[in-house]
């Protein structure tokens, strides 16, 4: 009981903040520069790719110290940083196209840009769904918009 009652009591001290997960969000450069210091003026460490998970362990303003699964740290832009949504389903796999290949897409239709290819046997997590069209994240890490014939569980 003690030890719950300090760890609710660390939790809630002003300036005290458990590492918050997020991931890199998809942008018109294709990747997220993290940086040795919070402003675009500070030297490029290495580029992110959309998907890539980090954990937030400091804010400032609308930057953010992270810490990536390797253990390197800088930082990043908030601006290009997004909660990952959970799957709501079992994962799913990319079916036989006609094509030889299924496109993952921005929006739920065909007239938004197509963000990749997925081929059959690809497997996918379903985050959410829009009629016949299934929000998808790929196994590489990239979330986008699937039409749902092409998928099977």
């Amino acid at each position: 009981m003690r030890r719950l009652a300090l760890l609710a009591a660390l939790i809630l001290l002003p300036g005290t903040a458990l590492a918050q997960g997020l991931v890199v969000a998809e942008s018109d450069e294709g990747y997220l520069n993290l940086r040795a210091g919070p402003g675009t003026q500070h030297e490029v460490l290495r580029r992110l790719s959309p998907g890539d998970r980090v954990s937030v362990e400091e804010e400032l303003g609308t930057w953010a110290r992270v810490r990536l699964p390797s253990g390197e740290r800088g930082w990043a832009s908030l601006r290009y940083l997004e909660r990952r949504a959970e799957p709501v389903g079992g994962p799913l796999f990319v079916a036989q196209t006609g094509e030889g290949y299924l496109n993952l897409r921005r929006g739920p239709g065909t007239q938004h840009d197509v963000l990749r290819r997925m081929y059959p046997g690809d497997r996918l997590d379903e985050l959410a769904r829009d009629g016949a069209w299934v929000r998808v994240r790929h196994v590489s890490g990239a979330e986008g918009w699937a039409y749902g014939v092409h998928l099977r569980p």
